[in-house]
């Protein structure tokens, strides 16, 4: 499985996002979004034990991100972490990160491991053959803070409502407190763990700085609901080069 060379820099943040073949919708089953979660922790620091049955995964992935740690018997772990999360989201047919890599090659290694070893478990659960993903995942570097803020928001709260809402970017939102409800909710991304609500195993602790409380959220709402808007508005065409699609 090719990938894109690129030459990542040591401890710069970097945006990725990875598509299914065919738009197949493979995160559209909790099985295999828990099973995704788990193969991100483990591709990090090794690999994940072989013969594992599918209750010990979920039961896992589901500790891993409410902050609890895993079995040493589930993961076989090789090197320290490849990379840091700062934001991850799941969406039905394809995936955002933002990663720093704790190396110049890590990234791309990283990438390999994630999505090699979870297209061998979907081809083998699905009876199927060949890649699942693109032959290229897209990424792009993250030069200031100020745009990693606005990319941390655009995967942890515009690509969220792309699960909530299907189409809501071209007819706006229909709920807005139901949506904001689903942030909230929504196992699969980083949004929990920005506003305090969760401390995911997936996210370094270090990389979340002066996050808000969870008890400070309601204030926060307006930031996001502004941030929403702007988008939907298309205020926000200086940050395009860092919104990956």
């Amino acid at each position: 499985m090719p990938y894109r060379q690129f030459f990542f820099e040591k401890h710069q943040p970097v945006h990725i996002i990875s598509r299914a073949v065919e738009e197949r919708e493979i995160f559209k089953e909790e099985d295999n979004c828990y099973r995704f979660i788990f193969q991100l922790y483990a591709a990090n620091v090794g690999k994940p034990a072989l013969n594992l049955w599918r209750q010990d995964i979920i039961k896992s992935a589901k500790a891993l991100l409410q902050g609890e740690d895993v079995s040493s018997r589930f993961i076989i772990k090789e090197h320290p972490p490849l990379v840091n999360f700062l934001d991850f989201c799941l969406v039905v047919n394809h995936y955002h990160f933002q990663l720093v890599p704790n190396s110049e090659n890590s990234i791309p290694q990283y990438m390999k491991k994630v999505n090699g070893g979870f297209a061998k478990y979907f081809n083998l659960k699905h009876n199927r053959r060949g890649a699942l993903f693109g032959s290229r995942y897209k990424s792009v570097p993250i030069r200031t803070d100020f745009q990693s803020d606005a990319v941390t928001r655009y995967i942890s709260v515009i690509n969220v409502l792309d699960v909530y809402q299907p189409g809501w970017r071209e007819k706006g939102l229909h709920d807005w407190e139901g949506a904001f409800k689903f942030l909230e909710d929504y196992q699969f991304s980083s949004f929990p763990d920005r506003i305090g609500k969760r401390n995911s195993k997936l996210i370094t602790p270090e990389t979340i700085s002066e996050k808000p409380s969870f008890e400070k959220y309601a204030e926060s709402k307006k930031i996001y609901s502004k941030f929403v808007q702007d988008f939907l508005e298309n205020k926000l065409t200086h940050f395009s080069s860092t919104f990956l699609e």
